[in-house]
């Protein structure tokens, strides 16, 4: 049982992982704040792009108030959907949309 346990913790990631890690990092310099949640809903791979999709929460710094007015928070949170397309090692393509309530 406890082989069986090592081999599972030994188990290298899959690429939808690899893809994950590198798709994170461009994902938060696109929305410009901190990426809270990733979700991988589905992924693809056609023509040696590995194509992940997915929902993302990110916390994003508000601007400062209008002269005259006041925020009740300064930090915003925003949903997004996304998708992003990895070959050879590279993130090819990123796509962010607002994700329906």
């Amino acid at each position: 049982m406890i082989a069986l346990l090592l081999a599972f913790a030994a188990w290298p990631p899959s690429r939808t992982d690899a893809a994950a890690v590198l798709c994170k990092s461009a994902l938060a310099r696109q929305v410009a704040g901190e990426i809270a949640t990733m979700q991988i809903d589905g992924s693809h791979n056609s023509h040696g792009r590995l194509t992940i999709e997915g929902r993302l929460t990110v916390y994003s710094q508000m601007g400062p108030a209008p002269p005259g007015t006041a925020r009740t928070h300064h930090v915003g949170r925003f949903d997004l959907n996304y998708r992003c397309e990895v070959s050879r090692g590279r993130v090819r393509k990123v796509r962010t949309n607002p994700a329906n309530p």
